[in-house]
């Protein structure tokens, strides 16, 4: 992966949003499946560019049914 470090936030939250559509989650309904009160720590990293701690990934993984390696496919991310 040839990305820079603010390309690479920039698809990691395209990539969560993705995620999250595809699974048919809110980002409320994602934000309490990870066990946060509200949506915004997701709208920061779909929408800020927020860097996720490696814990957060791991969370937002087992949140959405997906391996973390899936996190990192940015292959379908525009």
């Amino acid at each position: 992966m040839n990305t820079n470090a603010g390309e690479f936030r920039v698809k990691m939250g395209k990539r969560i949003k993705q995620l999250r559509q595809n699974a048919g989650y809110t980002q409320q309904e994602l934000a309490v499946k990870m066990g946060f009160k509200d949506k915004q720590i997701i709208h920061r990293y779909e929408v800020d560019g927020a860097n996720p701690t490696a814990y957060s990934l791991m969370q937002l993984a087992k949140a959405l049914g997906i391996g973390i390696e899936e996190l990192f496919d940015f292959s379908s991310v525009q």
